[in-house]
Parts: C-alpha cells; structure tokens; sequence
C-alpha cells in the first residue's frame, strides 16, 4: 500500500469537488485555472484558552497548483481579486499552502 499516493488522490478529490474555481497569477503571464479555498477572518480566532484577532482573508492551495506562489502573486475569485500578502506556508503534510491575501 502507497500511502503517500494515496493520500495525494484524496487531496485531488477534495480539490475537485470542494474547492472554488479560481485563477493563479505571478503577474507576468497568463492566469491559470486553480481550485482555492478561502477563509475570511472572524472577529476572534480561538488557539486553547488565547484570543486573537486575524485581519485578512486566508486562501488555502495546492502547492501543486502553484509551486512558485510567492509574496505579490494574484488569485481570482469571482469578482474578487486577492494579492498574496506575504509568504505562503505549508499546511499540515506539505501538500497544501495557505497564504494571507489582502484585495488586489
């Protein structure tokens, strides 16, 4: 048993079937069509017994979608037009990115 592909498939499905249809963009070519999910910021995040507030959406990706994502990339949503706000970071396995985005 390859869990490892395994694992990648259902991340492929879930992308598939979960997520929004959106475009990627560096800036500098034509976009491309991604799946993203994205999480707009509550009035209190809640981490054990600490509160903190969070001010910009979060956009969560395949980083096999788009492995060079970096500060000042774009992403499509809709109407919306979201700017990477600074480096992304790895979720969990590696297999996903979540980036902080602020309006384009």
């Amino acid at each position: 048993m390859d869990f490892s592909s395994h694992l990648a498939a259902l991340d492929g499905a879930v992308s598939d079937h979960l997520c929004d249809e959106a475009t990627y963009s560096t800036g500098d070519g034509d976009p491309v069509p991604v799946r993203i999910m994205v999480e707009h910021p509550r009035d209190i995040e809640r981490l054990q017994s600490v509160g903190f507030a969070r001010d910009r959406p979060v956009i969560h990706v395949r980083r096999s979608a788009c492995p060079g994502l970096r500060e000042g990339h774009f992403f499509r949503h809709g109407v919306d037009l979201w700017e990477v706000a600074e480096a992304p970071t790895a979720d969990g396995d590696g297999r996903w990115w979540v980036v902080e985005v602020m309006p384009g």
